[in-house]
């Protein structure tokens, strides 16, 4: 049997829309048949402590003294990691798009894991128990290149048996030099991991987040940098509309807030993409 599908949305660049792209393509995964969608079960994991993910569905995060996902992570947890996963109320997605709230105790989740054995397998050995439960499992990860990278990373390798592009890492990008500079640092850490576990990760494809070729020059010239990459390949470029900003604004997922927008559209593209 296979595992479910991880996708690991990371860049250490704040800012780039990681959080957009874990919401908008969770919720593609989500949508039922009768809206055209897959219908798959979708854990969206909020692995960062700012809450951003949380925050945009409306969704609490959890108390710095209650159970976590953190404390999961360093043999602390008190209770069933299930029981702290929230369901997205909204028929679009019936029951089937859950979240585990982010919490305040992941600012110093690197320094708990540096005294944790296999520390590098911790947010595996967490979210094991609920793997049964999903098709597709999404971590919106911190911007950061810490030991929590590393867990994400390491959970989103090619695990014996799986299938290669099921899983991995998908990097969101915006279309300017800053977005570079950490990009060669995400991946950088990515190849040190593969090459010290000696495990594969997929690179999924990169996302270019927020275009707008009306910026000129810096936008388009930068577009055509990453599409020229070649690998990992650009899989999508999400337009800078409105609509998501508004539907951060109501606290709602974009396909909720405006399911025939296009940014609502191409994060169905991604999902397919991605299948």
């Amino acid at each position: 049997m296979q595992p479910p599908q991880r996708k690991i949305m990371a860049n250490q660049k704040g800012g780039v829309g990681k959080t957009a792209l874990s919401a908008g393509v969770a919720q593609a995964y989500a949508e039922g048949v009768e809206y055209g969608g897959p219908g798959k079960r979708v854990l969206v994991v909020d692995f960062d402590p700012q809450g951003h993910l949380s925050s945009q569905l409306a969704i609490p995060s959890l108390a710095l003294d209650s159970d976590s996902l953190v404390k999961h992570m360093t043999g602390e947890g008190s209770g069933q990691l299930r029981e702290l996963v929230t369901v997205v109320d909204d028929e679009r997605f019936g029951d089937r798009l859950h979240v585990l709230p982010s919490c305040a105790d992941g600012f110093v989740l690197d320094v708990k894991l540096s005294t944790v054995r296999a520390r590098e397998a911790a947010l595996e050995r967490a979210l094991e128990p609920l793997e049964g439960l999903y098709d597709v499992i999404i971590i919106d990860c911190p911007p950061s290149l810490g030991l929590a990278m590393d867990s994400a990373i390491y959970y989103g390798r090619t695990r014996q048996g799986e299938s290669a592009g099921r899983s991995g890492v998908l990097i969101p990008v915006l279309a300017e030099d800053s977005s570079a500079d950490a990009f060669t640092l995400l991946t950088g850490q990515i190849e040190d991991l593969r090459e010290d576990m000696r495990i594969e990760v997929d690179y999924l494809g990169l996302v270019v987040n927020m275009y707008d070729g009306r910026r000129g020059y810096i936008a388009t010239s930068s577009l055509e940098s990453w599409k020229a990459l070649g690998e990992p390949p650009v899989i999508a470029v999400v337009p800078d509309r409105k609509e998501q900003r508004e539907a951060v604004r109501s606290k709602q997922g974009l396909l909720a807030y405006d399911p025939k927008c296009d940014q609502s559209e191409v994060m169905r593209e991604i999902a397919r993409e991605l299948a």
